[in-house]
C-alpha cells in the first residue's frame, strides 16, 4: 500500500470500524441489562401487590380472589404473566388462572430474598422468574413459610431487544458510513499541499515552471523550501562548469597552436619534430577528452524530458550539408512523441557523435530506429559500412581505441558517448545491423 491517502483512510476506517463495534455491544449489553432490571422490578412489585391482596387463613391457607388480581394478564390462560405460591414442601397453595401448570423453580430462596432467573419451562419457551421468600404469622401467633414465584414469558422481552439491536446496528452502520465520508473529505483536504508539490514536480519536470511556487503548510514550507534550493544550487553549478570549461577551452587554443606551428618549423630536427608531434597530439586529445566528458550535463533531478526525434532530425540535416558529396541517406523509425531523460545537450552529444561516426565509416546509408521494450527505450543506429570487429567491439568503447586508423580521429568519440549513457543508467552496445554494417544499441530507462 504505496498511497498515503489509502493507509490514513485504511487506519481511520479500522479505528472507527473498532469503536463503532464497541459502541454497538456497549450499547446493547447496557440496553438488555436495563431491559432485565425494568422486568425484574416489575415482577417484585406484582409480588407486593399479589401479596397486599392475599388472605391468609389461621391453618395457613393461601387465598386470592380472582376479582382481587393486580394484573389482568394473570387472569387469562397463556398471557405470558403467571404467579403461584409453594409450602416448604414445594407444594403448590395457589397458582393465577393463567398458569396451567406450574413455574420451574431452581433454588428457594430465604426469607425476605428474592432469586431473579431465567429457566426453562417442560416445552422449551424460556420464564423469566422471581421467587420472593416469606414467612406469615396470623393472629394465633403460628408462622407459615411461603414461596411467592412470578414469571414472565420471555419472548416479548428478546423480540424487543432484537429490534432494538437491529435499529442500534443500522444507525451505527450509516454513522460509519458517513464518518468514512468526512473523514475521505478531510484526508483530501488535508493532503491537498503534497499534492500540489506533486504537480508542482510534474510542471518541472516537464520544463513548464523552473521551481515550485505558491503557499504551503508550515509542516511542508521546509521540503518545498530545500527542493526549490537544490533545484537553483543544480543549474548554478552546470552553468559554472560549462562557463569554465568554456573558458579553459578558448585558453587552451592559442598554446596548442603555437606548438603545433613549431611542429611545422623547418628548422626542427625531424627526430624532434616528430616527438613533438605525437606529444601535442596526445595533449590535443587528452583536452578533447575531458572537454567532452566534463561538459556532459549528467542525470539531473527533476529535469524535463527530452523528445528524440527533433535532436536526430536537427543533426541529420546537419550531416547532410557535411557529408554532402557521399550523397548518405539517413531513414529515421522514431515515434514523435517518445522522450528521454536526457540532458539535450548530452543527447545532442550521444547522437552526434553516434550519427557522425555511422556516416563516416557506413556506405552511404545510416538508420535510426527507436522504440520502447521491456520497460526501457532502446535506441538502435545501423549503418551498412564494414561494421565492428567482432573481437574489438569491447575496447573500441575505450577511450583512444580505433577500428579504422586510416581516418582522421582521435578515438575518444565512442568512449565519451559510452560515459554520458552510463551516467544516465543506461547501456550502449555494439554488434551487427541487418545490413551487415555495424549496430550500436543504446538502452535508457523510461522516463
Amino acid at each position: 500500500m504505496n498511497s498515503l491517502r489509502a493507509r490514513l483512510l485504511a487506519a481511520t476506517g479500522i479505528v472507527l470500524l473498532a469503536f463503532v463495534a464497541f459502541t454497538g455491544f456497549a450499547l446493547e449489553r447496557a440496553v438488555r441489562e436495563r431491559a432485565e432490571l425494568a422486568v425484574r422490578d416489575k415482577l417484585q412489585g406484582l409480588s407486593y401487590a399479589l401479596l397486599g391482596s392475599a388472605e391468609i387463613s389461621d391453618q395457613g391457607e393461601f387465598r386470592l380472589s380472582a376479582g382481587s388480581l393486580p394484573d389482568g394478564a394473570l387472569g387469562r390462560p397463556g398471557s405470558g404473566l403467571y404467579a403461584m405460591v409453594i409450602n416448604e414442601e414445594n407444594e403448590i397453595l395457589w397458582r393465577s388462572p393463567s398458569l396451567v401448570d406450574r413455574i420451574p423453580v431452581n433454588q428457594v430462596p430465604a426469607v425476605g430474598e428474592t432469586r431473579f432467573a431465567n429457566v426453562m419451562t417442560s416445552d422449551e419457551v424460556e420464564w423469566q422468574t422471581l421467587a420472593f421468600g416469606i414467612r406469615w404469622v396470623v393472629d394465633s401467633g403460628e408462622s407459615f413459610r411461603y414461596t411467592l414465584v412470578v414469571a414472565e414469558d420471555s419472548r416479548p422481552f428478546y423480540n424487543q431487544l432484537e429490534r432494538f439491536r437491529s435499529v442500534l446496528w443500522a444507525w451505527l452502520t450509516l454513522a460509519a458510513v458517513i464518518l468514512l465520508v468526512l473523514q475521505l473529505l478531510i484526508l483530501q483536504w488535508g493532503l491537498s499541499p503534497l499534492r500540489r508539490v506533486t504537480r508542482a514536480l510534474v510542471e518541472i519536470e516537464s520544463g513548464e515552471k523552473p521551481r515550485i511556487e505558491g503557499d504551503y503548510p508550515a509542516e511542508i514550507w521546509p521540503l518545498v523550501f530545500n527542493l526549490n534550493a537544490m533545484l537553483a544550487s543544480e543549474r548554478q553549478r552546470l552553468k559554472r562548469y560549462r562557463n569554465a570549461l568554456g573558458d579553459l577551452a578558448h585558453s587552451l587554443k592559442t598554446p596548442i597552436a603555437v606548438l603545433r606551428g613549431l611542429v611545422e618549423n623547418d628548422k626542427l630536427p625531424a627526430e624532434h619534430s616528430r616527438q613533438l608531434r605525437d606529444q601535442v597530439g596526445r595533449v590535443n586529445e587528452i583536452v578533447d577528452y575531458q572537454l567532452q566528458r566534463a561538459a556532459a550535463a549528467g542525470k539531473r533531478t527533476l529535469a524535463p524530458p527530452v523528445a528524440l526525434r527533433p535532436i536526430v532530425e536537427k543533426i541529420v540535416m546537419a550531416l547532410g550539408k557535411v557529408y554532402y558529396d557521399a550523397n548518405i541517406a539517413f531513414k529515421l523509425s522514431i515515434p514523435p512523441n517518445l522522450k528521454l531523460g536526457v540532458d539535450d545537450g548530452d543527447l545532442t552529444e550521444i547522437m552526434g557523435n553516434l550519427l557522425d561516426n555511422a556516416a563516416k565509416y557506413g556506405n552511404g546509408e545510416v538508420a535510426v530506429s527507436a522504440r520502447k521494450r521491456r520497460g526501457e527505450t532502446e535506441i538502435n543506429i545501423d549503418d551498412n559500412g564494414p561494421g565492428f570487429p567482432e573481437k574489438d567491439r569491447v575496447e573500441l568503447l575505450q577511450r583512444g581505441v580505433r577500428a579504422d586508423t586510416r581516418r582522421e580521429g582521435q578515438g575518444i568519440g565512442l568512449a565519451v558517448t559510452g560515459e554520458i549513457v552510463q551516467a544516465y543508467d543506461g547501456r550502449i552496445k555494439l554488434a551487427t545491423s541487418p545490413q551487415n554494417g555495424g549496430r550500436i544499441q543504446l538502452h535508457f530507462p523510461l522516463v
